[in-house]
């Protein structure tokens, strides 16, 4: 409680103001949880307008209405289609839209502090109409003196303050959630802002995008049917980019293509090729492949902008996915359980249950060219219903694979992405375990052993220098320990019950027995001895069965 107060006196104006439009869109129980129930006249004021619409549709609205930090968030709960149904994610998805441009005089006083002049005395040409306009940034067309066409982008001002509030918030109420709700912890939340956290601050400084589309472009640096748009060093800072204008077209259908003379096959392959060789070769690789940031060029060659969000893969989890892409291909079961095993950390899984759930899934697929985004889609849908969760670089890269199969099925409806697939996933676990690959892991390895052996003489030391001194202690996790000790405890109320009426009952009998009553000329007493005593002797029986 004493956090909460803390919080929304920091932040009071923000906390107000995500409080309100959550309640404005029918989504009070969210506002209930961040302990805000004030609001209620919101509530009422708009119920008809947003009656009409769905639950996921009002969240898209509201996170919309809430700016650059739930939009962000709100992408990153599409990518989770792991955790969440597609009926979400679907919709979320629809935060890639256009958002309202600002106008020029909002902008102009930080890109001329940036450029350290006005822009047309920097460039040749600027148009200070913007091509685009996201949630935080603007574009903007211009030329350079050496002819060269440029796009410029500018982050919207005043966005780090609101950002940072809208991380502190985020940050305590996912804290809250995991510790009121165990059903909501499994999702993660925790984690998700983290990941959002780190998303955005790399968002607010735009030589990080530059770096990440540089890194790229010298993974391409001698393959000339991929396009990355070069940097333009002297005029970028964290809060402009400069880089070059790629002169393409976003794929829209197979019949823009032909009329653009384009052949939508060599582009489906080329396309296929450049993306999983980001991800199995370079394990750097674009995150946001949809049909805006993947272009259709002149030559048939392939063009990829926009590196705002990034995916990085280790070499162990890389390892990992081509095992699994393996399996997928082969139509292998056995790899598919072993690879979400694998993944799914400490949950429990039925094993039996989970290992048919597989091959149902592969079956579900057919014979006929397996379809890379249906098969990742299903294979998700199988993750949520064992109530799994993904690692979020996996979520992420397997949100980015299903968008970037339906690039290519834009581009040619019957392309076989797994054909292409299958000799890269040959090629680079050959490369693995050549002399080269297979040398370079053997000597991580014996690294690995010389620094533990390095570090075992010392610590046996210490084991035995505590085993001397009576100080080594163990950590027994017994499952159900406290079931027995209820099940002990009741023995051992029964068994004291038992025994005090023993005693009593002992020393009352032989003054009952000189009692002399009878019934029918039988002793009364010996007869309900009898009869308890033979009760007794059942009783025991029985509970001795069980």
């Amino acid at each position: 409680m004493l956090k909460m107060m803390l919080v929304t006196a920091r932040d009071r104006v923000r906390l107000t103001e995500i409080t309100s439009v959550l309640i404005r869109y029918g989504l009070q129980d969210i506002a209930r949880m961040l302990g805000l129930t004030t609001l209620r006249d919101t509530l009422r004021r708009d119920r008809e307008r947003t009656q009409a619409q769905s639950m996921p549709e009002r969240l898209r609205h509201a996170l919309e209405e809430l700016g650059p930090t739930f939009v962000k968030l709100g992408q990153i709960l599409a990518t989770r289609t792991d955790l969440l149904d597609p009926v979400w994610t679907d919709e979320l998805e629809k935060l890639h839209s256009q958002a309202r441009a600002l106008p020029w005089e909002s902008l102009a006083e930080q890109i001329c502090e940036d450029l350290g002049a006005e822009p047309e005395q920097i460039f040749a040409e600027f148009d200070r109409t913007p091509i685009a306009a996201a949630s935080m940034a603007q574009i903007y067309r211009a030329r350079l003196h050496s002819g060269e066409a440029v796009v410029v982008k500018v982050l919207r001002p005043g966005l780090e303050r609101t950002i940072r509030a809208d991380l502190r918030l985020l940050t305590f109420l996912a804290g809250a959630l995991e510790e009121q709700s165990s059903q909501l912890a499994r999702y993660h939340p925790s984690q998700i802002v983290l990941g959002l956290a780190t998303a955005l601050n790399h968002e607010l400084d735009l030589t990080q995008e530059a770096s990440n589309c540089e890194q790229i472009a010298r993974c391409f640096a001698d393959d000339p049917q991929v396009v990355i748009p070069a940097i333009h060093w002297a005029w970028t800072s964290p809060r402009l980019m400069v880089q070059e204008f790629v002169p393409g077209m976003a794929p829209e259908s197979p019949q823009q293509l032909i009329d653009a003379g384009l052949d939508g096959h060599i582009l489906a392959r080329e396309g296929a090729r450049a993306f999983m060789e980001m991800v199995l070769e370079h394990r750097l690789w674009h995150a946001d492949p949809h049909p805006g940031n993947v272009m259709a060029l002149e030559g048939n060659r392939v063009g990829f902008i926009d590196f705002g969000m990034v995916g990085r893969l280790s070499e162990r989890r890389r390892n990992q996915l081509l095992m699994m892409l393996d399996a997928i291909a082969g139509r292998q079961s056995e790899g598919i359980v072993n690879a979400l095993i694998e993944w799914s950390g400490d949950e429990a899984i039925d094993i039996n249950r989970f290992e048919l759930a597989a091959q149902n899934f592969l079956d579900k697929q057919g014979s006929a060219p397996m379809k890379l985004g249906k098969a990742l889609a299903d294979l998700l849908a199988m993750v949520r219903e064992f109530r799994l969760a993904l690692p979020p670089d996996l979520a992420l890269l397997f949100k980015a694979l299903i968008t970037a199969d339906g690039v290519l099925q834009r581009l040619d409806p019957g392309f076989d992405i797994v054909a292409t697939l299958r000799p890269m996933l040959r090629e680079v676990v050959l490369r693995r375990y050549r002399p080269g690959g297979a040398r370079r892991r053997l000597m991580a390895l014996g690294a690995q052993a010389l620094d533990a052996g390095e570090e075992l003489p010392q610590t046996l030391r210490l084991m035995l220098r505590r085993l001397k001194m009576g100080k080594v202690n163990a950590d027994l996790e017994i499952k159900n320990i406290g079931l027995l000790s209820r099940a002990l405890e009741r023995a051992a109320v029964t068994l004291a019950i038992a025994v005090v009426t023993a005693a009593f009952a002992l020393g009352i009998t032989p003054w009952l027995m000189e009692s002399g009553w009878r019934i029918w000329g039988i002793p009364v007493f010996p007869l309900f001895g009898l009869l308890a005593c033979g009760t007794g002797i059942f009783l025991l029986a029985l509970r001795l069965r069980r």
